[in-house]
């Protein structure tokens, strides 16, 4: 449950961190200002989409691997679980009681 809870709070850490390191900085450009300042605004929010998009993916990876780390260690521990209290004791010594 640890690393999960790490993992999240990498996945909070990076999209704060990406949101504000995928902020361009604004470059005039020649032309039409009102036509300038919307192109430029587009290519802003995209460039910040594509590094969002990038962060969740590298971030569903690493879970995923996380994940499937877990799930060995639950199958590999439900394989070492004693028997049940409630179940009958298995025969090793074939008495039959």
């Amino acid at each position: 449950m640890r690393p999960l809870l790490c993992a999240l709070a990498g996945l909070a850490l990076l999209r704060a961190a990406g949101a504000f390191a995928a902020a361009e900085p604004f470059s005039p450009t020649r032309g039409d200002p009102a036509r300038s300042s919307s192109c430029d605004r587009q290519a802003a929010v995209q460039g910040r989409l594509d590094v969002m998009e990038e962060t969740v993916e590298k971030t569903v990876e690493h879970l995923e691997a996380e994940v499937k780390g877990l799930l060995s260690l639950l199958e590999e521990l439900a394989w070492h679980l004693p028997p049940e209290p409630l179940s009958a004791a298995p025969d090793l010594l074939g008495n039959g009681e």
